[in-house]
């Protein structure tokens, strides 16, 4: 009831005559629960009018985020059980229900490669994307556009891992335009002007092939304010290289 009031009261004001129509309780309930926000500083009442203090806002916004988290759970409840979303620094974490309305793309028993195909088909429609990789799939190198408007974040273990199998720039794809950096990486993301792909590991420590995709505005501002945070503390390639 606490909450339901709080709600009530986060577009404007209301008086005791209009939360007593408008919600579904009865009438104890309802004035007990004022009692209660008022005493915990949450509400205050003016001429017989209830209105949310500065904390009271805080807590409706603190609500409002909640409700738009359990949306997104509920997108696909069983996508956010098996993967682990802790591998996304907290301040973004924090911001997933910006996703908004999402896809899961899973192979099937007679399209496994159905998550393969969907990113490379997103990749190559598009001129310019960023990509965080933490893991190697060569038709996703080979997808990758070559422009100076891409960037590419590659895991250390990618790097490492043809360090020693002694693999030289011959043997792999180069970029001439697109910028290379490295870092420690959980999670793969790719990001352009029209969508968004999000990859998390599945908690039992699998990489998993069903890949997270939106196509909202605020998604690509959520996806593209985590690939800039993660491009600025990564190291470029060239430097990597040298140090190893």
């Amino acid at each position: 009831m606490r909450t339901d009031i709080v709600g009530a009261l986060c577009p404007a004001d209301r008086t005791t005559a209009d939360l007593l129509a408008d919600l579904d309780a009865s009438e104890s309930a309802v004035y007990d629960a004022l009692a209660n926000l008022e005493r915990r500083g949450l509400l205050r009442s003016a001429d017989g009018t209830w209105r949310l203090t500065g904390t009271g806002r805080l807590v409706a916004d603190t609500i409002h985020r909640q409700r738009l988290i359990e949306q997104l759970i509920e997108g696909d409840a069983e996508y956010w059980e098996r993967h682990d979303a802790s591998v996304i620094p907290q301040p973004f974490r924090h911001r997933l229900c910006e996703l908004g309305s999402y896809e899961v793309v899973r192979g099937t028993q007679t399209d496994i490669d159905r998550p393969v195909r969907e990113v490379v088909t997103r990749v190559e429609s598009v001129e310019n994307c960023q990509v965080v990789s933490p893991v190697y799939h060569r038709e996703y190198e080979a997808a990758m556009p070559d422009t100076p408007g891409s960037r590419l974040v590659v895991g250390c273990d990618v790097i490492d891992g043809m360090i020693d199998a002694g693999i030289d720039d011959g043997d792999r794809r180069t970029f001439d335009e697109t910028a290379v950096r490295v870092t420690p990486v959980d999670y793969a993301l790719g990001v352009s002007t029209e969508w968004v792909i999000l990859t998390l590991p599945q908690m039992d420590g699998e990489w998993p092939s069903a890949k997270l995709v939106s196509e909202t505005d605020e998604a690509v501002a959520w996806g593209s304010d985590l690939f800039e945070s993660l491009w600025t503390d990564a190291t470029p390639l060239g430097t990597y290289l040298a140090d190893h």
